[in-house]
């Protein structure tokens, strides 16, 4: 692959951990955008609030990119209660795509995120191209898209993108208008 930015060759481990930071980037600055206590808020017409795709986004990525990647994280598992939170945030076979207010302070949630991305980035930094050809670690189901790492890290940064443009529409339904800055 290779990085227009920066004029040089990249690997396949390179290309997706800059994914995938990019698309937290992306995130990040809607998060900036709307204020904390709007976060549980459901605007007509989406079904959805900050919070549950935050929530959302920290189990996804605990699973696409660490779980089935290098297994289980019991650093994770000590800081953030997981298997509470994959049942309220998955989102696999539900409607229900919002949290109440006083489940969590959004701060928490916001460092909870933070926390399971840096966990994602220092893992990918132990990987190398070889790594991504190997099936996934082994989980209680089918992966709903990859059989191998590659697919479940590609997967990673193209589902974040994809709940993002969901976020930016609450916050335009909560009268934040889009910010496109560099």
């Amino acid at each position: 692959m290779y990085n227009l930015k920066s004029n040089i060759m990249m690997s396949k481990i390179e290309f997706l951990r800059e994914q995938i930071i990019e698309a937290r980037n992306f995130v990040n600055r809607l998060i900036s955008e709307i204020p904390e206590e709007l976060w549980y808020t459901i605007p007509e017409g989406t079904g959805s609030n900050f919070a549950w795709q935050i929530g959302h986004l920290l189990v996804s990525q605990n699973f696409h990119a660490i779980t089935t990647i290098t297994g289980v994280n019991e650093d994770i598992k000590r800081q953030i209660p997981i298997a509470r939170y994959n049942k309220i945030f998955n989102g696999m076979g539900t409607l229900h795509r919002s949290v109440e207010r006083n489940f969590i302070p959004a701060s928490e949630l916001k460092e909870q995120l933070d926390f399971v991305h840096d966990i994602c980035l220092a893992n990918l930094l132990t990987l190398n191209d070889e790594t991504l050809k190997e099936p996934l670690e082994p989980i209680p189901f089918k992966h709903p898209v990859a059989d191998i790492k590659y697919e479940a890290l590609s997967w990673c940064f193209k589902h974040e993108m994809w709940h993002s443009a969901e976020m930016e529409a609450i916050k335009r339904a909560l009268g934040y208008p889009i910010v496109w800055m560099k």
